[in-house]
């Protein structure tokens, strides 16, 4: 279920993992609302959301966000979302910049789909029913 994304962290934010599940579940939720409308396309599987006896993050899961909105940018449409970043363990992690950016490309690429799928005609009336003459 989509979760509307947090465009506004700030340096003194703290990434947790209600921000981790959100951004995990808005992505899914990107990709089941755009194969409605498009063939599927390369994704990465992100797991189970997280709790908090789970510890931490890692790089690779960060990264794994990061393929993901490349891949649906490949797969629907090429968005305008930024520069791809790469994090590495032992490494800076992810900052609030790069998690705007993120959560802004979300938003952007969901509102974009649900707009199409929102906007496609429709008949005013079923088919099949009845006698034509």
């Amino acid at each position: 279920m989509w979760q509307e994304p947090k465009t506004d962290w700030q340096e003194t934010d703290f990434f947790n993992i209600e921000d981790y599940n959100r951004i995990k579940g808005n992505l899914n939720e990107i990709r089941r609302q755009a194969l409605l409308l498009w063939p599927d396309f390369d994704f990465d599987e992100m797991g189970a959301d997280k709790t908090y006896q789970d510890y931490g993050f890692y790089a690779d899961e960060i990264n794994c966000f990061e393929a993901n909105v490349e891949h649906i940018c490949v797969g629907i449409f090429p968005f305008v979302v930024g520069e791809r970043q790469t994090f590495y363990d032992n490494q800076p992690f992810i900052d609030w910049k790069e998690l705007n950016r993120i959560e802004e490309a979300c938003r952007l690429i969901y509102s974009n789909i649900k707009s199409r799928i929102e906007g496609r005609k429709t008949l005013a009336f079923p088919l099949g029913g009845g006698d034509f003459y």
